[in-house]
């Protein structure tokens, strides 16, 4: 690569590292104004309408995916301070490769391989908050339950479930008691508290106090009665995952041989790849390739993924 090239890397880079770091900086600003605003007596604000119109296409479906992506993990991060993170990391992961290979074309597919793990690790990272979601729920509805057959109202239920359950759990009870506190309807805060948390369980809550605070009834035994329910299903689970641990790690292993060994090759030994990335043919068996190892990869999970 000429210099130029070489500078321009370099600028890249180094202008989205800058707006990386400033758009953190404003983050954490803003997050220590929030926190400030909490002590304040709560105020009414002007609330979001509910994105019905929103734009169709893969690209608003794209950011709409990353979006609640980043808010299910619970990060706080800004969207552009996700991405021009994502864009900072596939660009030295570029650049550290064409530094001991100094070649263009597997600098290139270095940055756009390691451009997804990002959003895998944040995947995963997901999936671990939701699971700790689910398994806090069944203690929150029992304590519920036990304040509401104390005497306590549901707006100081949830405000107790706010201040004395561990997060991340704590943290959305915290925002509900919030908004009924600036005096926003149950409905709304619990379709709102449906939606920022992926569960079914979750809904059923938010239904049962729905129908409570509409028709009336004896919620506290519906309530102890799912929280049993919760928690015989989790028990269920946790079963049938040890029993189908062995599956899902031969499927884990079989999936990731054929590409660690075609990056190898293609990183290393590119001579034995070459002729077939000079035919058609060779393309040709390479999608084939590319389709039945996707296929199959997604057969096996579907096999070997537990049914509740």
């Amino acid at each position: 690569m000429t210099p130029t090239g070489i500078a321009i890397l370099v600028f890249l880079a180094s202008a989205t590292a800058v707006a990386a770091v400033g758009y953190m900086v404003l983050d954490l600003r803003r997050v220590r104004l929030a926190s400030a605003e909490e002590a304040k007596p709560p105020r009414l604000q002007r609330l979001r309408l509910e994105e019905a119109d929103a734009p169709a296409g893969p690209v608003a479906s794209f950011d709409r995916w990353f979006v609640k992506l980043l808010r299910d993990v619970g990060l706080g991060w800004n969207a552009a301070v996700a991405a021009l993170l994502l864009t900072l990391w596939a660009i030295v992961c570029g650049t550290v490769v064409f530094v001991f290979d100094e070649r263009l074309e597997p600098a290139v597919a270095a940055g756009l391989a390691a451009l997804p793990l990002p959003l895998m690790v944040l995947g995963i990272q997901r999936a671990r908050r939701i699971a700790r979601l689910q398994e806090q729920l069944p203690p929150a509805l029992e304590i519920l339950a036990r304040s509401m057959r104390a005497g306590q109202s549901l707006d100081q239920a949830v405000k107790l479930l706010g201040d004395h359950t561990p997060d991340p759990l704590a943290k959305e009870f915290r925002w509900c008691s919030h908004q009924l506190e600036m005096g926003l309807a149950l409905p709304a805060v619990m379709r709102s508290l449906s939606r920022r948390v992926p569960l079914y369980d979750m809904r059923i809550l938010a239904t049962t106090l729905i129908v409570h605070r509409q028709t009336g009834g004896n919620v506290v035994t519906v309530l102890e009665r799912l929280a049993q329910v919760i928690r015989e299903r989790l028990n269920y689970r946790r079963q049938l995952r040890a029993t189908m641990a062995a599956g899902r790690l031969s499927t884990t292993m079989v999936g990731i041989v054929a590409p660690a060994v075609f990056a190898y090759f293609f990183f290393f030994r590119q001579d034995y790849l070459r002729p077939m990335f000079e035919s058609s043919l060779g393309w040709s068996i390479l999608a084939v390739a590319v389709i039945l190892e996707i296929v199959g990869v997604i057969w096996a999970r579907r096999l070997t993924r537990p049914t509740y």
